[in-house]
């Protein structure tokens, strides 16, 4: 009896999968990060599969005073040969597909697998080699010390919170992974045409893949909207609590940073201070006075001032998403329309 082969769709997904990890050829996969208080920006430092890339001239100066080694490319001669696990990776998949067999597909996931179990433990040696082997002639030495970054997730060392987590390559790598474990579960549980086959299971099988698809579309970046813990996060500025739905404002940087503000004439002023230059700036985020705690580009928003108004620091700014409800409220309070630019300036005289 011949085995079954996967269904057509499952088989093209398993292609968009193993081409998404094409990605992974111009994208970050890791990040750390190391926040501090001399460093309210933070450094940062991505791997990608060839190259480091951002604050590493910074990072070796700090760790120069601590005996820790220089970073440089050409100390890893994984980068010389990472792309091409990525291609045997790629065509893999794709060949997986072409048979259409579940064995295939289960031999390209311990492919996979594999790949991870291995940057994961190439990068535990890399870390502990380089937080361990410290220059004995170092200016700054702490008895019984290492430096060794977190493989995963957060550790603090000396004064500074480090944080090791996935960069976009390193979530779509994880989607393709999920997706494809979805989809041979679900060829191995439900065979095409098996006698086992339920109706209900039948049903199943789109909105598992479905979902599987979703998981790796949606896995393909940590961009978007920020979050705002309402009752729990301070103002940058003005320390205050940040409750009132209706102005709070969000400021995120290009490294990654994210400030939260009770009021958009606090993030105008904490800018308009040099706390953070506005080049390091890449998105402003007010809330929607009309629709409370919903975010809006800051720079798109339409805004009224008015006395009226009563923002938390008396900015008396209100941010909207249309400017069918900017006049809604021009009816309530009256007052001035603005523009972002105009908003900015009127929050800062």
């Amino acid at each position: 009896m011949t085995t079954p082969r996967i269904r057509p769709l499952n088989r093209v997904l398993i292609v968009i999968a193993a081409l998404a990890l094409g990605a992974l050829l111009t994208v970050p996969i890791w990040r750390i990060d190391l926040m501090a208080p001399q460093y309210p920006e933070g450094l940062y430092l991505q791997i990608f599969h060839d190259r480091f890339s951002g604050d590493v001239q910074k990072i070796n100066g700090l760790n120069h005073y601590i005996g820790m080694a220089t970073i440089e490319n050409e100390m890893f001669p994984e980068f010389a040969i990472m792309r091409y696990a990525f291609y045997l990776l790629i065509g893999w998949g794709v060949i997986a597909a072409a048979l259409g067999r579940n064995g295939a597909l289960f031999t390209w996931l311990l492919g996979l697998f594999a790949f991870v179990i291995w940057a994961m433990w190439d990068m535990y040696a890399w870390g502990y080699k380089y937080g361990h082997d410290l220059d004995p002639h170092a200016a700054i030495k702490v008895e019984g010390m290492a430096y060794q970054p977190p493989l995963f997730g957060h550790k603090k060392l000396l004064n500074f919170d480090a944080w090791s987590l996935p960069d976009t390559g390193g979530w779509v790598l994880f989607g393709v992974i999920s997706l494809a474990c979805i989809i041979w579960f679900v060829e191995w549980r439900w065979p095409k045409g098996g006698r086992t086959s339920t109706k209900a299971a039948t049903h199943a099988i789109p909105v598992v893949t479905a979902l599987g698809t979703l998981l790796l579309l949606t896995s393909c970046g940590n961009s978007g909207k920020p979050d705002i813990a309402f009752g729990q996060v301070e103002c940058e500025f003005c320390r205050m609590n940040v409750m009132d739905r209706q102005f709070a404002a969000v400021l995120t940087t290009a490294k990654g940073r994210t400030y939260t503000f009770d009021s958009p004439e606090c993030m105008v002023q904490y800018t308009a201070e040099g706390r953070v230059a506005e080049a390091q700036v890449a998105a402003y985020w007010v809330c929607d006075h009309a629709h409370p705690g919903a975010l809006l580009d800051a720079t798109r928003a339409y805004y009224l001032h008015s006395p009226d108004l009563h923002s938390p620091m008396n900015g008396n700014v209100a941010a909207y998403a249309s400017e069918a409800d900017r006049t809604a409220s021009v009816g309530l309070v009256g007052g001035e329309l603005l523009d972002w630019s105009q908003a900015r300036k009127q929050l800062t005289e």
